[in-house]
């Protein structure tokens, strides 16, 4: 399993609201194309570009933008995450 789990804080949470962008913990050794289609089969979303990142404690984070309107706000909601 690529996605490992949501990653959520007060930055995130703006990122959703002004961006509609939300990060995800994922597998190290996940590729783009790997994290894109695992989110659009897993969550039904149009993912429109992803920014991969390894943080300092050597997980790998990736910021994800979506498709249409409040389409972050409505995932983050359906994983109770707001």
């Amino acid at each position: 399993m690529v996605i490992k789990s949501p990653f959520i804080t007060e930055k995130v949470t703006n990122m959703i609201d002004s961006d509609n962008t939300m990060e995800f913990l994922v597998n190290i050794k996940a590729n783009k194309k790997e994290i894109k289609k695992e989110l659009e089969e897993l969550y039904d979303v149009d993912v429109i570009s992803i920014r991969t990142m390894i943080t300092s404690k050597g997980e790998k984070k990736a910021a994800v933008k979506l498709a249409g309107d409040g389409s972050a706000n409505e995932l983050a909601t359906t994983l109770g995450l707001l």
